[in-house]
């Protein structure tokens, strides 16, 4: 047998239910010793001390009813208990009654008798016994909808309707003293309407105990102290001799007690426990948002290391990217380079080259990729990587034929794993520095390339030609190859749409027009200064970093002397 679980059932039970068993245990003794006080001690004599104490206690009684019926009528509109507001209005009505003892209208309005008689106060007490009775007894056992709103003026009527029906019965003339008490204590008819509210109130207790054991709620604790109380009430009237004697005071004192337990358990309900839900979910939120700042601290510090990652390897692509630039530009007595650009980011989407074929012929190339980024810094570097390639495969010879060479990146570019979305825009060119041509063909490039003459005319060149991109597969494009004669003292310059398409503060576009104006503005001078002027006069426009990646080549023949 397992002692330890029964005695740990045992301690659990015991201390759940301590306090009704003391109150027990106490209502107990007080009302034996009441007993037993009233069999060996003469207190007929005490019947005025008796008669003040409970006229005090029944002032004490109206106060705490009528709290109970204001806390109940107050906090209806945030709780929609409508047990509560039944129990506040039924404390309402015994406090209508027990101010009708006060105001001694006993003699006048209720009764015909004399207000020195003191039956009639044991008449209006068992009344309130049994109002009280019944309306706890319902309310403990029907299950509340609390949906359905109650107009508490109906209630107000209701209380009018019940003060008044007992009034009438009071007035009745077959309601005589002598019918409630003898002097042998209570009749037969008192006796059986004070078991009647003792059953009522045992009934509710019963109740009020079992929902107590189901939700271990103090309301219920206290409720069911309460009743226990009430119930005791009512057993010490089975016991006076007289209305104002010491079982009458123990039994108006029990049921203050049990009127105080009452209040307390609304009070707990209707106020009390709001608060104490309402400082909860504070100090739940508070801890709610402390964890959340935590999250978002850490989340925070994941996204700061992710994005020092991202920079890290932003600044190792940009590194590989530059190394595929050249760090100087080509020439002889013949040509000279120049090229300027300015990214967007970090990592330009566009790019440029000047390397040296053979003793004659010098390759050119510029472009621009889609995006930006790391995806339009590998896609450049690709581009530089299947040139240098193609040079080593062909030879020399394989680079002097632009249309070759653009034909060999589209094939490589479509047997590339890319994504469908990506492409590649750029125009390749060769000079020839003894026969002063340069040949060129186009990829895709949405710029025309510029001539410029020494007397500063600008003749815009044909650039019809296909894009790289995903459609190897459907078409085969044919790259046209075009010549055009520099002679000494011409200038070309090519460059990337986000030159002429950079926008200002109010969204105007840097435009051809302008391009050509500072063109012609620096003509007579020579490669550099013309990328310099360009290149001031870009950030100038405007104003910060341009929206696309801005590049452009200037290719200068010199004259021979």
């Amino acid at each position: 047998m397992d002692f330890t679980g029964a005695r740990k059932a045992i301690s659990a039970v015991r201390g759940r239910y301590s306090h009704i068993f003391l109150a027990f245990a106490i209502s107990i003794v007080v009302l034996v010793s009441v007993i037993l006080l009233n069999d060996f001690l003469p207190l007929s004599d005490k019947i005025t001390i008796f008669r003040i104490c409970n006229r005090t206690l029944e002032i004490l009684l109206i106060i705490v009813s009528f709290s109970i019926f204001l806390i109940s009528y107050f906090s209806y509109s945030q709780n929609k208990n409508n047990h509560v507001l039944i129990a506040g209005f039924t404390f309402l009505t015994g406090c209508i009654f027990y101010w009708s003892i006060i105001i001694n209208l006993s003699a006048g309005f209720i009764t015909s008798e004399s207000h020195d008689s003191p039956v009639v106060s044991f008449l209006v007490w068992i009344i309130i016994s049994l109002v009280n009775g019944i309306s706890f007894s319902i309310l403990l056992t029907v299950k509340p909808n609390n949906e359905k709103t109650i107009k508490r003026g109906y209630l107000f009527l209701g209380v009018a309707a019940i003060v008044i029906l007992c009034c009438l019965l009071l007035q009745m003339p077959f309601i005589r003293p002598e019918q409630l008490m003898d002097d042998n204590g209570l009749t037969n008819t008192s006796a059986i309407l004070t078991a009647v509210a003792s059953l009522l109130y045992a009934y509710s207790f019963i109740r009020s105990l079992r929902k107590y054991g189901e939700n271990r709620d103090v309301v219920y604790k206290a409720l069911t102290i309460a009743f226990m109380l009430m119930f005791f009430s009512e057993v010490s009237l089975f016991f006076m001799m007289r209305t104002n004697d010491l079982n009458t005071v123990l039994s108006q004192l029990f049921l203050a007690v049990a009127y105080t337990l009452v209040f307390y358990a609304l009070y707990v309900h209707g106020i009390q426990r709001p608060y104490i839900l309402l400082k909860k979910a504070k100090e739940d939120l508070d801890m709610y948002l402390t964890e959340l700042d935590r999250l978002v601290d850490l989340r925070t510090n994941e996204l700061r290391n992710i994005n020092e990652k991202l920079m890290a390897d932003q600044e190792i692509a940009r590194g590989m990217q530059l190394s595929m630039l050249p760090s100087e530009m080509p020439g002889n007595e013949f040509v000279k380079f120049s090229s300027g650009y300015i990214p967007a980011e970090n990592l330009s989407g566009d790019f440029y080259n000047v390397f040296i074929i053979d003793d004659y012929n010098y390759g050119i190339c510029i472009g621009d990729v889609s995006g930006h980024g790391v995806s339009a810094a590998m896609l450049s570097i690709f581009t530089f990587q299947k040139m240098q390639s193609l040079m080593e495969e062909t030879g020399k010879e394989g680079m002097t034929i632009p249309s070759m060479v653009l034909k060999h990146i589209y094939e490589s570019f479509n047997a590339a794993n890319f994504n469908d979305d990506m492409y590649i825009v750029m125009l390749y060119g060769v000079y020839n520095t003894q026969s002063g041509i340069f040949s060129y063909a186009s990829g895709g490039l949405n710029t025309t390339p510029l001539r410029i003459r020494p007397d500063g005319s600008i003749q815009e060149l044909d650039n019809d030609g296909f894009a790289i991109c995903k459609l190897g597969s459907l078409l085969k494009p044919k790259f046209v190859n075009h010549q055009v004669l520099l002679f000494p003292g011409d200038k070309l310059v090519l460059y990337t749409d986000g030159l002429i398409d950079a926008c200002n503060s109010v969204g105007e576009k840097y435009s051809v027009s302008r391009l050509k104006k500072v063109i012609q503005k620096y003509n007579k001078w020579g490669a550099e200064q013309i990328t310099e002027a360009l290149t001031y006069d870009i950030k100038k426009f405007t104003g910060e970093k341009p929206a696309d990646d801005v590049t452009f080549l200037v290719l200068d023949v010199l004259p021979p002397f």
